[in-house]
C-alpha cells in the first residue's frame, strides 16, 4: 500500500511539473503545479538546454498537458483512483519516452533528479 502512495504521489508530481494545465501556465506558479514558464525557466537551466531543445521540450510538455487533460477528463467523476494512476504513469512515461529523443542522457539524469526533489518538496513530513 505505501508503494501505491509513493508511486501515485510521484506520479501526480511528476505530471504537475512535466505537464501543468494551460490556466496555470497562464496565471503562473500558483495552485499545484508551476506555470509551464517557470518549468521551462528552471529546466533551461538545470539540464542546459540550447534554443532547439527548449522549443522541443516546451512542445512535448504542452501536448503532454493537452493528452492528459482528454484523458482524465473522463474518469474525474469514476471515482476510480487505480485507473486515474494508471493513466498518469502511462503518461508519464509518455513524456519520457518522447523527451528521451530530445535530451542527452545526462540531461534525463538531470530531469529525473528533478523530479525527484520536486516530489521530496512536495511530500509532507511524516509524523509519528
Amino acid at each position: 500500500m505505501r508503494k501505491m502512495i509513493g508511486a501515485f504521489a510521484l506520479v501526480m508530481v511528476t505530471l504537475a511539473a512535466a505537464a501543468p494545465l494551460e490556466a496555470q501556465a497562464q496565471r503562473g506558479a500558483r495552485g499545484f503545479g508551476m506555470s509551464l514558464d517557470d518549468q521551462m525557466t528552471a529546466l533551461t537551466e538545470r539540464l542546459t538546454l540550447d534554443e532547439e531543445q527548449v522549443v522541443m521540450v516546451r512542445e512535448i510538455l504542452e501536448t503532454q498537458a493537452e493528452s492528459r487533460r482528454e484523458r482524465l477528463q473522463g474518469m474525474r467523476g469514476s471515482g476510480d483512483r487505480s485507473a486515474m494512476m494508471q493513466a498518469m504513469q502511462e503518461l508519464q512515461q509518455e513524456t519520457e519516452t518522447l523527451l528521451t529523443e530530445v535530451l542527452s542522457d545526462e540531461q534525463m539524469e538531470k530531469y529525473r533528479e528533478y523530479l525527484a526533489e520536486l516530489q521530496q518538496r512536495r511530500r509532507p513530513p511524516l509524523s509519528l
